[in-house]
């Protein structure tokens, strides 16, 4: 079982990547912005972290460079989740690491 972690302010959109993920047999745990998401990584480190780019208090590029910065997290997959243009940011996100953007709405699959 892989144990996600869902940050994302949009509550319905978290609500249905949760349940997507549950559904799938994962184990998830979710945040409502980046600030919240780190304390939760420091509770219990997932297997991997699903979050959106433009939230409040802490956006998602830089939680993702939190995370990097710091040798227990850096290994952590990240998978991006973002209605924004994604030309705007895969150079940034490459510099991070991150390997997966996935565009609001998605598809299932």
């Amino acid at each position: 079982m892989v144990k996600a972690l869902v940050v994302e302010d949009e509550e319905d959109i978290r609500h249905l990547l949760v349940e997507q993920l549950e559904d799938k047999g994962h184990q998830v745990r979710k945040a409502d912005n980046s600030a919240v998401a780190l304390q939760r990584v420091r509770e219990e480190i997932p297997d991997i972290i699903f979050s959106d780019i433009v939230m409040p208090v802490m956006e998602g590029l830089r939680f993702v460079s939190e995370l990097r910065e710091d040798p227990e997290t850096t290994g952590i997959p990240e998978v991006l989740v973002t209605a924004i243009d994604l030309s705007g940011v895969i150079a940034r996100t490459r510099e991070l690491g991150v390997k997966l953007l996935l565009a609001k709405p998605w598809e299932l699959k």
